[in-house]
């Protein structure tokens, strides 16, 4: 039986194609918790809490409709459970989980939100991107169609989710092209991809590579102080990346309006290899 709330230690990488090209790689320390559970969740460790202040901490008010309400609204399980049901109103959802970066200290930001929401069986039927910007705003990908797991480990196959980029994420790519995402997770490993491109010319591959290691106070600490773990440390380190990109002279584009849909689908077009 997996526990309600695990650590993800993770790489992640992110390379920008053209000219001039960016790379960047760094560690990562993410969380992946069960929001079916998060009243246990919320005993996995005295270092770590659910809605309230800790060294770690998982607060609902930073996802879905509680961020864009900015109060809590609804258990975060049930938010994915009522879009399920507009998207795959004949799927039963039996498990909803999280991977996403804990609060550190209190602070947090977090670019990418992963909802995976599976049935009876444990098989994915839904994949919830939810894209944040540093401007305090978010939008989401819902990815509904999936190949069975047990098909991909036979055709070395993986389904990859395709939509067009609808909202700003950077001021150095603009609002057009397309996104294809994909989420995996096998055993303690799991990968998330998100490969962008624009008039069908790669602009962007970011991915995040995982493992799964047991939450306690020893291993929060461990890690917390080993990967470097300060808080809003990820905000931090898209500002210097962005000073970086604009010493290169990469073109700057401005922000727009950010869609009034506060979510959009994706469209399974076809099996990447592995």
């Amino acid at each position: 039986m997996m526990s309600p709330v695990m650590l993800v230690l993770s790489d992640i990488s992110h390379t920008r194609y053209g000219k001039p090209s960016h790379y960047l790689k760094r560690k990562g320390l993410s969380l992946w918790i069960d929001l079916d559970d998060l009243a246990e969740a919320n005993h996995a460790s005295w270092l770590f809490s659910v809605n309230r202040f800790n060294l770690l901490s998982f607060r609902e008010k930073d996802y879905g409709p509680n961020f864009h309400a900015r109060r809590y609204v609804m258990p975060l399980a049930q938010y994915i459970r009522e879009l399920a049901a507009e998207v795959i109103p004949e799927t039963k959802i039996a498990h909803v989980r999280l991977l996403t970066f804990p609060r550190i200290l209190g602070a947090v930001f977090n670019p990418l939100s992963v909802y995976v929401a599976s049935d009876a069986s444990d098989q994915i039927v839904m994949t919830v991107y939810e894209v944040s910007n540093t401007f305090g705003e978010k939008h989401t990908y819902v990815a509904h169609d999936h190949a069975p797991e047990d098909a991909a480990e036979t055709t070395g196959a993986r389904p990859v989710h395709v939509t067009e980029k609808r909202f700003y994420v950077s001021p150095f790519f603009p609002v057009e092209g397309e996104y294809q995402l994909s989420f995996r997770h096998a055993k303690t490993r799991m990968q998330v991809m998100v490969a962008y491109s624009i008039n069908n010319k790669p602009a962007l591959l970011a991915v995040l590579r995982g493992v799964l290691t047991p939450l306690t106070g020893l291993s929060i600490l461990k890690h917390v102080i080993s990967l470097r773990q300060l808080p809003m440390r990820p905000f931090v380190s898209i500002h210097v990346e962005a000073l970086k990109l604009w010493w290169k002279r990469v073109r700057y584009f401005s922000r727009p309006v950010p869609p009034e849909q506060p979510w959009s689908k994706t469209v399974l077009k076809k099996n990447r290899p592995r």
